[in-house]
């Protein structure tokens, strides 16, 4: 049967990255993409010969087409590397987060059945004791010795994975917009974190709609976003798809933020409302406008973020879109109301509506569950990996449903209202509440938990757990902070804790999460922060 190629679709050549990478070097071989601290610059054609040697290693090891090579590395020139490499060798970057550990990060490489992952590391130690039948090949990044001696995984040396092959693998020309280029974890909202699988399609949709049109090859974006999540990877597809460059830093620093925007030359940068509200709460200066910032895409939008604007001399904007949906609202620049998220940044390819629970739309002004899609297939998400009941109850009705509340305005703006799901963020990060109650719950002393979100003065959430003890049991707060340190990221460790009889549950034995949020922090609530006892990330000695 003879196929026409849907006229809607991009040319493979400007949106796999891969060929992209190709295309850039051939075309504009001595531009900078990539600037980093150390000022260690890549070209194009740089960046090429290095990616098509590191992909051919990988095809060395046996890396093949489909493959969901996981990547377990900080911000930085390795991190980067690995993902075009893994992409070059046909397979999919898979990245996680490096505060994963315990049944979180056993998890994440099981879902994503990875045969290979590349690890800092400091981090190797993390995966003893875990059960992994999927791991065979371990790639360490960096010189620190963790010895996994007594396991059977083959350990290969990031510096030896490397051919002396130059040339572009022949398995770039294989692919298509509709394949994937990543597997990025989202947090489960009533159950284990899931896996979005993401088409290039999916990346191109996001950087065509993530940043104005103003944006353009002249441009450097700021990188210094985790790419664990679609708002690093976004930045990174961007600035390639649009022939940009990378200002690299290997993660966000109130104290050096500027200075790290200066040295690297940045002009358009993504700033979450918690970093936001960190740099605004510095002490002003006259020296706050001299940085060539000129778009700051803050997410979600800050109160009075016209004076922000104009304190540091930028055009800010937000958008509204997650892992599985790019970029569907955005709002004008310096939009006049902090509280819409914006319009369909592409009426004539998006459609969104706001339902009620069996997806009949309410009316304007009422408050319903945001679905979207998009006319150009392979546009939006591809599913869940390994969860097809969780991606047909997410898709049903051929509307994806993305679990955020909304109401819409007389003039077309959407307003972001709460979270349908039962999610908490914090730092930029969305965490399952469930995961850290069945942490807490595996604390001898616990009888049961349930965390909820409350307002934090950064902006986003904190998190509360509510803890029932067993009968005759006793334990301290700082003992249930030490318990969970050592089981979860940084970022999942609730600042406020209290005691409680019981927890509320509706007659079908349901949680009734609204009267923990309701009930507020009492006098009986232990901050942990207040009382000294800090909860800080991993802190790599090496960068990679």
């Amino acid at each position: 049967m003879t196929s026409t190629r849907d006229p809607r679709l991009p040319d493979a050549d400007k949106a796999v990255l891969p060929r992209i990478i190709r295309r850039h070097a051939a075309e504009n071989p001595d531009k900078v993409f990539a600037e980093f601290l150390d000022g260690e610059q890549w070209t194009n054609s740089q960046l090429a010969f290095s990616v098509w040697r590191r992909a051919n290693g990988l095809i060395d090891l046996g890396v093949k087409r489909g493959d969901y090579v996981a990547v377990w590395l900080p911000t930085g020139k390795a991190a980067l590397e690995a993902w075009f490499a893994i992409n070059s060798s046909g397979a999919q970057f898979t990245p996680l987060n490096p505060a994963y550990k315990g049944r979180i990060l056993q998890h994440a490489l099981n879902l994503a059945e990875s045969r290979v992952l590349i690890a800092h590391s400091e981090l190797l130690s993390e995966l003893k004791g875990l059960t992994l039948p999927h791991l065979k090949v371990i790639i360490s990044v960096g010189s620190h010795d963790n010895d996994l001696s007594d396991t059977d995984y083959e350990i290969v040396q990031w510096d030896s994975c490397i051919s002396t092959d130059d040339s572009c693998p022949s398995v770039v020309d294989q692919l298509e917009v509709w394949d994937e280029i990543a597997l990025i974890f989202t947090s489960g909202t009533t159950g284990p974190s899931k896996a979005v699988r993401c088409s290039y399609l999916h990346h191109y949709t996001y950087a065509e709609n993530n940043f104005p049109p103003e944006v353009c090859n002249e441009d450097r974006f700021f990188l210094y976003n985790p790419i664990f999540h679609a708002g690093g990877t976004s930045i990174v597809y961007g600035a390639l798809q649009r022939d940009a460059s990378l200002g690299v830093a290997p993660r966000f620093s109130t104290e050096t933020f500027w200075q790290d925007a200066k040295k690297l030359g940045v002009t358009t940068s993504y700033i979450f409302a918690a970093m936001a509200n960190f740099l605004r709460n510095k002490q002003e200066s006259p020296e706050d406008k001299n940085n060539p910032i000129r778009y700051g895409l803050l997410a979600p939008m800050i109160a009075d973020s016209k004076s922000f604007a104009t304190r540091f001399g930028m055009d800010v904007y937000t958008v509204y879109g997650s892992t599985e949906v790019p970029a569907v609202i955005r709002t004008e620049l310096n939009p006049s109301d902090s509280r819409a998220s914006g319009k369909l940044v592409d009426p004539d390819h998006f459609e969104a509506r706001i339902v009620d629970e069996f997806d009949g739309e309410v009316p304007v002004g009422s408050v319903g569950q945001l679905i979207v899609r998009h006319a150009r297939p392979w546009s939006l998400n591809s599913g869940y990996k390994g969860m097809p009941d969780v991606t047909a109850q997410a898709w049903r009705n051929g509307w994806f449903h993305t679990g955020d509340g909304f109401r819409q305005d007389e003039e077309g703006n959407f307003i972001f209202v709460d979270r349908i799901k039962d999610a908490i963020r914090r730092r930029g990060e969305n965490i399952s509440s469930l995961e850290v109650e069945e942490e807490l719950n595996d604390h001898p002393s616990v009888h049961e938990s349930a965390c909820v979100a409350a307002p934090s003065e950064h902006g986003e959430d904190e998190i509360v757990a509510y803890v029932v003890i067993g009968e005759g049991m006793s334990v301290t707060f700082p003992e249930l902070v030490e318990h969970l340190r050592a089981r979860l990221p940084y970022f999942m460790v609730p600042r406020y804790f209290e005691l409680v009889s019981e927890i509320p549950r509706s007659p079908s034995s349901k949680i009734q999460k609204h009267l923990l949020r309701d009930r507020g922090l009492t006098d009986a609530t232990w901050d942990r922060e207040a009382a000294g006892v800090v909860v800080g990330r991993v802190r790599l000695t090496q960068d990679v």
